[in-house]
């Protein structure tokens, strides 16, 4: 619950910030706001699957030996990283090679589509990290790492609402980049935490356990 009040709270702040630019561009923000969900569904998709994949595994301490735990967690979080990545990356790329005849779908509006088009290049940079930012998310809450994605969400808040209230001039532009520093410190906070091998996480120690092993 509080996780996701910290994600809510940087999106009403993102919001409120466009509707204050006037309906052009409100209604640019929104257009590319609703965009941005919709090219990285899938990935949420992959978030789902590796929450319950990463669970089992983590879980499973009867029938497999630690090692094959840990190599199996690992196989899930390259996996499913490596996907959300790809994916996002190719429908990211997709939507803006093909920008102009996607916002003529949407809207009518010359001047929201203008508006759209000049914030473009930053709405598809924040889908990439969403859409890396889903599965690094699910790959922490498989573990059951509650309390770290909760104070994880609420850096990328803070980032993000401090790059919106620092000052300066503010358009569509500024809130896009913060929405990306948004997504981009969920992905960073989050590999680091599987990364730093501790906790819930400790399990893939024995990766280099084996690797010694063999070695020697």
């Amino acid at each position: 619950m509080f996780r996701t009040l910290g994600k809510v709270w940087a999106y009403a702040v993102c919001a409120k910030q466009a509707a204050l630019l006037g309906p052009v561009a409100a209604a640019a923000y929104n257009l590319t706001f609703q965009l941005g969900f919709a090219t990285t569904q899938i990935c949420e998709a992959v978030a789902v699957a590796v929450q319950t994949l990463l669970a089992r595994e983590i879980a499973d301490t009867k029938s497999r030996s630690e090692y094959m735990r840990a190599k199996a967690v690992r196989h899930l979080i390259n996996t499913s990283i490596g996907i959300g990545g790809v994916v996002a990356t190719g429908l990211s790329l997709t939507t803006y090679l093909q920008q102009s005849k996607v916002l003529a779908g949407l809207t009518s509006n010359l001047a929201v589509r203008e508006a759209a088009a000049g914030i473009m290049p930053a709405v598809l940079a924040t889908q990439v990290a969403k859409g890396l930012a889903y599965p690094v998310n699910g790959i922490v809450m498989g573990g059951l790492d509650w309390k770290f994605t909760m104070l994880a969400m609420w850096l990328a808040n803070i980032v993000c609402v401090g790059m919106i209230k620092s000052g300066g001039v503010m358009d569509l532009n500024k809130i896009w980049w913060a929405l990306a520093a948004f997504m981009g410190t969920q992905v960073v906070t989050g590999i680091m935490r599987f990364q730093s091998k501790t906790g819930v996480w400790s399990l893939l120690k024995a990766e280099n356990k084996m690797e010694a092993t063999n070695e020697s």
